[in-house]
């Protein structure tokens, strides 16, 4: 009598193919994973330098007064070792809020429309532009918040910082240099900051190959740059 049926040749998984198809598996989700994030990071750091060249232009296209009062800085050349003196005004962005170290930067975030607030508040700024006491408001105004501890306005809207992992803080400059006049810059870091700005040099360059900007100068809060 012949038997009818069918015979099964087929076998399951043995536990060490099961390992290495488990191990293949996440070797492929863990470089999925990463390109995601790599790309991601990279979206977030060129909305960072979008934003950050709306400052420079906003800057660069200002109408500064010829009693600008900006900051004293102390440049030594490392080369000649020669220091020299200049004013020195900001625009810092970090992951919460925007600082302007002047009634001049902060009327030219305001013109160029990156910062808000009332006609009265911007009215005041113009009338106290040249005094070297600066004038604040009394309190909150639209996107200004408040005054900070080296009397710097301080504003909030959606110009932060996005970058997680390239920089924790940007910065725009403009100085006012003796031989030169007016000349830009920028500096960023990504290091903690315990005491001051914390310098890092390697972030600085990049972020300033971003913007365009060339020709390293050292000051005190870090690698700046100027064309």
């Amino acid at each position: 009598m012949i038997k009818s049926g069918r015979s099964s040749n087929n076998k399951g998984f043995s536990l060490v193919e099961l390992i290495i198809i488990i191990a293949i598996l996440a070797i492929l989700a863990t470089t999925v994973l990463l390109s995601i994030m790599s790309y991601l990071e990279k979206a977030r750091c060129s909305k960072d330098v979008y934003n950050a060249g709306l400052i420079k232009n906003a800057l660069a296209c200002y109408d500064y007064p010829s009693d600008f009062q900006g900051r004293n800085v102390y440049y030594t050349d490392p080369d000649t070792g020669e220091t020299e003196v200049y004013e020195r005004g900001w625009v810092y962005v970090d992951k919460d809020e925007i600082r302007c170290s002047d009634q001049s930067t902060a009327l030219a975030m305001i013109r160029f429309g990156l910062v808000v607030v009332s006609p009265e508040t911007e009215s005041m700024l113009e009338e106290h532009e040249q005094d070297p006491k600066r004038w604040f408001p009394s309190g909150p105004d639209i996107d200004y918040v408040r005054r900070s501890g080296i009397d710097e306005y301080v504003f909030k809207n959606n110009i932060k910082v996005h970058s997680k992992s390239t920089w924790n803080t940007y910065q725009l400059d403009v100085y006012m240099d003796p031989d030169d006049g007016l000349c830009m810059g920028a500096s960023a870091s990504n290091a903690i900051r315990t005491n001051g700005h914390a310098k890092d040099a390697n972030t600085a360059k990049f972020f300033n190959e971003q913007l365009g900007f060339t020709n390293a100068k050292v000051t005190p809060i870090g690698e700046q740059y100027r064309p």
